[in-house]
């Protein structure tokens, strides 16, 4: 159908629709017939969820029906107004703006001091200190991986002493653990056939030079004497090769040798029981230096592009409630973890009394910019409603104005008031939730408040 204007007198309607909310007046509303929409009154109109300006909807208000009827402005195919129907006017649009919330010059005025207490209105003075943008993440211990020993045997091998248990100061070269292997007794034996091949032919080579040097040798027979020399020189390099891998002595027997500290630090695992088997590669002592230790911090890859190496850290212990350590920023990783989607990074502590202990979990606030003075108040100061962050400011007893603010950073306590409040106001913290009720349309008790600037 061809879409109509509507007539003149919306604007009535809408004033004898819709009461004043302070007045809480009961007389009822007078059907007049519909105009246009309120943006041709020079205004733009806030739409309801139809679409449409809120106040000329017919599903959000029924009575206007035969008001749009009586006018002749109705779609019988769609059930609507033919100046609302988007099905016969594909190009209808409505602006939307929203009004200023909370309107200009409103307060919220209790009855008398003795109310406030009792619905227990609480406030907090607001004051600027020292303040830097800083971000909280979690992490835990872990030993410095650069100071970390695992002692392993080469290959198969049985146990046969184990010298050092966990909690043990050992000292770099201390042997920990003989085991026996039959691949180092084979090596073993292999270094001694060699020393003694190349004890052989050494003494041949010599023999054939001086042999040469009276013109009974050819030269072949030199030149073979080398050879051998040169090969078992080789095999003997080998085998010495093959037992220093294994942390095997050069000059022992029957494939027995002993895994030793390569530094000196602290046993802080054992997996081994003299008498058992150990597989190849096992680990069987952890030794690590205790003198530093690795807090791993746990980054949300959205905040990761913030971090970066150098920068303060402080750190608090769930092991250590009260105790708090002040480090740097040591090393950011360079990727991703796909699971937990954080990106991992590094502080190096000292601990020379060994406090701290690898796996305690620990929060770390990161301090991502330099320390300014800044406007700081509670959280539970801060609320939001229509789109709006504000706060209630108490003007005198008893009255209490909505006061739009625009937020920054914020600690697990308080949040950066960057524009609207000054210091030296009196924000309400506890309450400020029953305050907002009482400035939104729809709330119970909206009568408390009022809308002129006086005071």
């Amino acid at each position: 159908m061809r879409a109509s204007r509507a007539g003149p007198c919306v604007l009535a309607v809408l004033l004898a629709l819709i009461t004043a909310r302070c007045s809480q007046q009961a007389t009822p509303p007078t059907q007049k017939a519909p105009s246009s929409p309120p943006a041709a009154s020079g205004g733009a109109p806030t739409l309801c969820e139809h679409r449409v300006p809120a106040e000329l909807c017919t599903r959000c208000n029924p009575d206007l029906v035969d008001v749009y009827k009586d006018q002749g402005d109705w779609c019988g195919e769609h059930g609507v107004p033919e100046s609302q129907c988007f099905q016969c006017n594909p190009g209808l649009t409505f602006t939307a703006q929203p009004s200023a919330f909370p309107e200009p010059g409103t307060r919220v005025r209790l009855a008398s001091a003795e109310t406030a207490r009792e619905a227990g209105i609480q406030t907090h003075r607001v004051r600027k200190r020292p303040f830097a943008r800083t971000l909280d993440v979690v992490g835990q211990l872990d030993f410095n991986q650069n100071r970390l020993a695992q002692l392993a045997a080469r290959s198969e091998a049985l146990i046969t002493d184990v010298r050092a248990d966990v909690g043990d100061e050992v000292k770099a070269g201390q042997p920990l653990v003989l085991v026996t292997s039959g691949t180092v007794g084979a090596d073993q034996g292999r270094l001694s056939a060699a020393q003694s091949r190349l004890s052989v032919a050494r003494s041949a080579l010599e023999r054939e030079q001086k042999l040469a040097a009276s013109g009974i040798s050819a030269r072949k027979d030199v030149e073979a004497a080398e050879a051998e020399v040169a090969a078992a020189d080789a095999e003997r390099n080998a085998a010495r090769a093959a037992l220093s891998a294994a942390g095997a002595s050069l000059h022992g027997n029957q494939g027995t040798y002993a895994l030793s500290a390569p530094f000196a630090g602290t046993v802080v695992a054992r997996d081994a029981v003299a008498g058992r088997y150990a597989a190849s590669g096992q680990a069987l002592i952890h030794i690590a230096d205790l003198s530093t230790m690795w807090a791993l911090l746990e980054i949300p890859e959205a905040d990761a592009v913030q971090v970066r190496a150098g920068q303060r850290v402080s750190l608090a212990f769930d092991g250590q409630p009260g105790q708090t350590r002040d480090a740097t920023l040591t090393r950011i990783g360079a990727s991703v973890d796909r699971a937990s989607r954080t990106v991992r990074a590094r502080v190096e502590l000292p601990n020379p009394d060994g406090a701290l202990k690898a796996g305690l979990f620990l929060q770390a606030r990161i301090q991502l910019a330099a320390e300014h003075e800044a406007v700081m108040v509670p959280h539970a100061a801060i609320q939001r409603a229509q789109g709006t962050t504000l706060v209630f400011v108490r003007k005198k007893p008893g009255l209490y104005e909505p006061v739009v603010v625009a937020l920054g950073a914020s600690t697990r306590e308080e949040v950066e008031v960057l524009q609207g409040l000054a210091e030296g106001a009196e924000v309400v913290t506890t309450g400020a939730f029953l305050l907002k009720t009482e400035i939104l349309k729809d709330s119970i008790g909206a009568g408390c408040c009022e809308t002129s600037g006086d005071e």
